[in-house]
């Protein structure tokens, strides 16, 4: 193979000059591909989390109200998103 040439200010032809490969980009090469690790058992906190909407949370907490264990609009809202949360 033919070194490249470059033409200079003075308009003469001059060889390009080849660097040698760095011994990071070496080692790199002699390296074998590793092998991606499979998604599956991977969740993320959105993934177990449902979907709750105000809707739900609010008749949730209306239930919790009318039961013998209630509490106060709050205590009852609180209530009801950690159930819902917990999937109970």
């Amino acid at each position: 193979m033919a070194a490249k040439e470059t033409l200079t200010d003075a308009g003469t032809a001059k060889p390009a000059t080849r660097r040698a490969p760095s011994k990071r980009t070496a080692a790199q090469e002699n390296k074998p591909a590793r092998a991606k690790k499979p998604a599956a058992g991977r969740a993320t906190v959105k993934a177990k989390l449902p979907n709750l909407t105000h809707e739900m949370i609010a008749e949730r907490a209306y239930h919790i109200s009318r039961s013998e264990i209630r509490g106060t609009d709050e205590e009852n809202w609180h209530r009801a998103e950690a159930e819902l949360r917990q999937g109970s």
